[in-house]
């Protein structure tokens, strides 16, 4: 049974203190921060190196609900293999998201 879509604002603070925010509709934090990752990586700004370094804060609205992720350890995730079978399908539906 695939999760609940949950509106998100997922903010990215860059080396000059300005927030950059997407919102967007995902059913796990992990898709949040990838599309928002995908689409901050379009962005002329994002050519600096802290947003491969950084921290992406997530707020999930159905529930006040915040969350912070690294954007190298959702690299290392979405690069692993092996996990519980819902964890393998998710990653790799991720994996498609960024045509990796």
């Amino acid at each position: 049974m695939p999760a609940k879509a949950r509106k998100c604002v997922v903010t990215f603070r860059d080396v000059e203190g300005i927030d950059h925010a997407v919102v967007l509709t995902a059913e796990s934090l992990y898709e949040a921060a990838t599309v928002a990752l995908r689409q901050f990586r379009r962005a002329d700004w994002s050519r600096e190196a802290a947003l491969d370094l950084g921290t992406l804060r997530i707020e999930v609205w159905e529930q006040p609900t915040l969350y912070r992720v690294d954007v190298a350890k959702l690299e290392a995730w979405l690069r692993r293999s092996g996990g519980s079978p819902r964890e393998v399908l998710l990653r790799n539906k991720l994996k498609e998201l960024v045509g990796a």
